[in-house]
């Protein structure tokens, strides 16, 4: 027995050595951000809280209400809740099967004898012993897919909190073009009627007055679509935050270039790999696939299980606590090899190591992804800032010639066409300033949010604590 019991222990070791160990991937981590400067390793913009991220309030207090009523967040956490039992419920397998029975049967003691009640109740338990670990590799398998759900469920807050800031800024944006419209009407307005007291004094001729008045209209065309415009950005808040169509309140400002962000730094490229977490979602899975390998191989061992009763019988039920008369008990102990059932368990190892070859593929995807789309948002951050500031130039310029152009038409030394031409550049390069100014907003917040930022993980921790 003793031979049997070292021989036993021997071969436990050997088998639970042939485990696979987890390994992160070879990615090339250090080369994932194009044209990574040195400079940006000084900070981390992605380590900033998003309250101190965006400042603003109102659009705080946006988000609060999106954290609070969302219903893909709701739907996470749901998952989350899921995912949570699945995991308890492999934390109870390692646990031996305890049940309890009671029954009443009649037979004969032998052909003479008449038919008699028989009575029986008892205990039962089984119990596996997890000699090759693959009950506990199940369990951690089942632990990494709650933490990915986690992590899921951060990746969605994430979003969610980028989708808010971009509308809410948009919401700002088409304030600033209403408002630019509308001052430009009433500037088209008095143009107008310069025209036509220019054409009473025949300085212009008809056409001068219904170019004038065709440019008047061109821009109270853009007032609809504004307002449009605006009530959809206002009706999808809502719908983020999960209410009913409501407008939004948002604060006034005269320029969206006085809008300031943290200073745009990436920090070290591999930071990624901690920070995002869609990443660490597609990490957790990877080792919840390598677990569940493990435990599929060690299913193909022999399986030790103790099994034991303790049971009263008797052919009366008064007589069922007769002790130690009526006391039936017995314990089994043995190993199990399976033998028929092979191929179904070589199948299971098959599929579980195909998963965790794809488990490995989509992690060395999902890193990828993250480092093209930094490196696409640090690109049009640098072009847009650039874009931005050619455009007010533009603008300046363009301004001063509609006022020189003005007044040389009042004064006889200019024609209508000048002004018109002057006047629909001022009108164009305006808007166009704005949106490149709301793209550049976009940029700050998408990079925010691909270098991490925007989400905090406090039961994480809690969950390690319950596996040990």
């Amino acid at each position: 027995m003793k031979k049997l019991i070292i021989g036993l222990l021997i071969a436990v070791g050997a088998l639970s050595s042939c485990a696979v160990k987890y390994e992160r991937p070879d990615i090339p981590a250090e080369e994932l951000i194009r044209d990574f400067s040195e400079s940006d390793t000084t900070f981390d913009v992605s380590k900033i809280e998003w309250r101190d991220f965006y400042k603003d309030t109102l659009l705080c207090r946006l988000i609060d209400s999106a954290l609070a009523g969302n219903y893909d967040l709701e739907i996470a956490y749901k998952r989350i809740e899921q995912q949570s039992a699945y995991f308890k419920k492999s934390k109870w397998e390692i646990a031996p099967d305890l049940s309890a029975s009671a029954g009443v049967s009649y037979g004969k003691q032998n052909l003479s004898a008449q038919t008699a009640p028989y009575f029986t109740i008892g205990i039962s338990a089984s119990w596996e012993i997890d000699i090759w670990g693959k009950l506990s590799k199940a369990k951690r398998a089942q632990f990494q897919k709650l933490l990915s759900q986690e992590n899921t469920k951060n990746a969605i807050q994430t979003e969610l909190i980028a989708n808010i800031a971009k509308s809410y800024f948009q919401l700002l944006a088409l304030d600033a073009q209403k408002k630019f419209v509308i001052e430009t009407i009433a500037n088209r307005e008095n143009y107008l009627q310069t025209v036509k007291d220019l054409k009473e004094s025949a300085v212009v001729n008809e056409v001068a007055v219904l170019q004038a008045e065709s440019q008047l209209l061109t821009a109270q065309t853009y007032l609809p679509e504004i307002n449009q415009a605006i009530t959809q950005a206002e009706n999808y808040i809502c719908y983020l935050i999960g209410k009913t169509p409501a407008p939004i309140q948002r604060r006034e400002i005269t320029d969206l270039s006085e809008i300031r962000f943290p200073q745009a730094k990436t920090g070290l490229p591999i930071a990624l790999l901690r920070n995002r977490p869609d990443i660490l979602a597609a990490e957790n899975m990877l080792q919840s696939s390598l677990h569940s390998y493990n435990s599929a191989v060690a299913a193909m061992y022999p399986s030790l299980t103790l099994s034991g009763n303790i049971s009263t019988d008797a052919a009366q039920m008064d007589q069922w606590f007769n002790l130690p008369t009526s006391l039936v008990w017995g314990v089994i102990g043995g190993l199990t090899q399976p033998i028929f059932n092979g191929r179904a368990l070589r199948t299971q190892k098959d599929v579980a190591l195909k998963e965790y070859e794809i488990a490995i593929i989509e992690f060395k995807e999902c890193v990828l992804g993250a480092g093209m789309e930094v490196s696409n948002t640090l690109s049009s951050l640098h072009n847009n800032n650039q874009k931005a500031e050619l455009l007010y130039k533009q603008f300046i310029a363009l301004e001063k010639a509609y006022e020189y152009s003005y007044e040389l038409l009042v004064n006889g030394y200019a024609t209508y066409l000048d002004v018109l031409s002057a006047q629909e550049g001022v009108f164009n390069a305006q808007l166009s300033y704005i949106q490149a100014l709301n793209e550049l907003i976009d940029n700050h917040i998408d990079l925010y949010r691909a270098l991490g930022g925007g989400w905090s993980n406090p039961s994480l921790e809690k969950n390690r604590i319950e596996e040990k």
